[in-house]
């Protein structure tokens, strides 16, 4: 369709040249090319609204909260277990891990928080692989929040592990202090 738009639009700019050099481009020549290059330039238009609005043919996006207080064992991956968005079921809260659903740029979320006077330690991990962490603190209940862009591969896993002895994690189930989120972005 592209080459025809140039074809068009190269035969509507000819005509308006020839026009100008011999003064010989018909009226009826010109408004039919006129109504041709009118006509390619709405269908590119629709064409390129039409586009924006079509879903990828794989898109995969998760948000999930963890419902009660827990003290985790060690390297325990956390299961956010109350699934907010699950698009693809890409994102498994039994197991507490995300899987990528194709290759490509991913965003990554999650806010932790510790219990009253405890810390609180977890990376965000891909892979089996500690990719950044998060640490709590020392004094009263405190949050801490990660957030990652990452390149996938199908099959890539990325979850959120518990590190080292700072263990303690608060939750409430209706207040939804834990989350962890993410989503394909191209």
């Amino acid at each position: 369709m592209n080459a025809v738009c140039v074809l068009k639009v190269a035969l509507v700019m000819s005509c308006f040249v020839h026009k100008i050099i011999s003064g010989s481009c018909t009226p009826k020549l010109e408004k039919s090319l006129l109504e041709d290059l009118r006509s390619m330039t709405m269908k590119i238009k629709r064409g390129t609204e039409e586009g924006m609005n079509q879903p990828d043919e794989k898109f995969s996006a998760f948000a999930a909260s963890l419902t009660a207080s827990k003290t985790l064992g060690a390297g325990e991956i956390i299961k956010f277990n109350k699934v907010w968005t699950n698009i693809d079921d890409d994102y498994n809260p039994m197991t507490g891990i995300y899987t990528a659903p194709k290759r490509g740029v991913y965003y990554f979320s999650s806010s932790v928080m510790s219990q009253y006077d405890k810390t609180l330690r977890v990376f965000l991990c891909k892979n089996n692989r500690r990719i950044v962490a998060v640490f709590t603190g020392y004094s009263d209940t405190n949050m801490a929040t990660l957030n990652m862009v990452l390149e996938l591969k199908k099959g890539d896993t990325v979850y959120i592990k518990q590190d080292g002895p700072q263990k303690y994690i608060y939750s409430e189930s209706q207040s939804n202090y834990n989350m962890f989120s993410g989503y394909l972005i191209r």
